[in-house]
């Protein structure tokens, strides 16, 4: 008995010439070869679109693949445009208001001219202008001896840490307006709010002492009640750096100080 050979399907793909009807190029393949063919065509794409997406800037359009300094090039960039904008309806209520006036076109009530347009909110990404930079400059000169009002606005920016990480009670700086005195246990150690430079260590009646130092945007910090100083004038400390200790009795005292305004330091730093 022989045996019965079943033949497999084919498939055959023929071009063919209009005008003469000869076979001009004929592909034969059986289910096997068609799968696999498909497959490697399938696998040769998604090869070349990989290269494509990996080797060419077209792999910026990609979520997640844009480098650090695009990514912060387009925010710079969109709220440049969006200042812009704010700056041109601005400029757009103006000469509105200007066309208005010539036109003897004033509404009784002028509070209908288009004041509206020029309210904006600050955007708190932007840094500050020059007009704020100088607004500050004027009134500091104008409110010589009252100058509280600066301080949130020069501290922006600044976080400024705990002078113990200790702290049981906080009380009254006998004597010192806006000072503040701590009970934080013998010998607590006591920290630099932020960085600066040592202005001066000083020695009291009582034999405690008292390290002073200089932050930046005018900010000043001073540390009392130390029973013991490891920094010394001129030293420039980084913010968390111990500069000493409490003494026996496990008090300190802070002050925290803006262009020789006393401020309350719990209005800066959450003890």
């Amino acid at each position: 008995m022989g045996k019965n050979y079943k033949n497999p399907a084919r498939y055959r793909l023929d071009f063919i010439k209009e005008n003469t009807f000869n076979r001009v190029w004929s592909l034969r393949m059986t289910r096997t070869r068609v799968i696999v063919v498909t497959a490697a065509v399938i696998a040769s794409g998604a090869a070349l679109l990989w290269c494509i997406m990996a080797y060419t800037p077209m792999r910026q359009l990609l979520p997640g693949a844009l480098r650090g300094n695009l990514r912060n090039q387009y925010l710079e960039t969109a709220l440049k445009l969006d200042s812009l904008e704010q700056a041109a309806r601005i400029n757009n209520a103006y000469i509105a208001n200007i066309v208005a006036i010539m036109k003897d076109d004033i509404p009784e009530d002028s509070a209908k001219l288009r004041l509206s347009e020029t309210i904006y909110n600050a955007d708190s990404l932007l840094t500050a202008s020059e007009a704020e930079h100088q607004f500050v400059r004027e009134y500091e000169s104008e409110e010589r001896f009252n100058l509280s009002v600066l301080a949130p606005i020069a501290a922006e920016g600044m976080v400024f840490g705990t002078p113990t990480a200790s702290v049981n009670e906080i009380g009254e700086l006998p004597g010192i307006q806006g000072g503040i005195l701590m009970s934080a246990g013998r010998a607590a150690p006591a920290t630099t709010v932020y960085r600066g430079t040592v202005l001066g260590v000083y020695t009291a009646a009582d034999g405690s002492s008292t390290v002073t130092i200089q932050h930046p945007n005018d900010f000043v910090s001073i540390y009392s009640h130390l029973g013991e100083v490891f920094v010394s004038k001129g030293k420039k400390v980084a913010a968390g750096q111990r500069i000493g200790h409490a003494g026996a009795d496990g008090k300190l005292g802070f002050e925290l100080w803006h262009n020789g305004t006393a401020l309350d330091p719990r209005d800066y730093i959450s003890f």
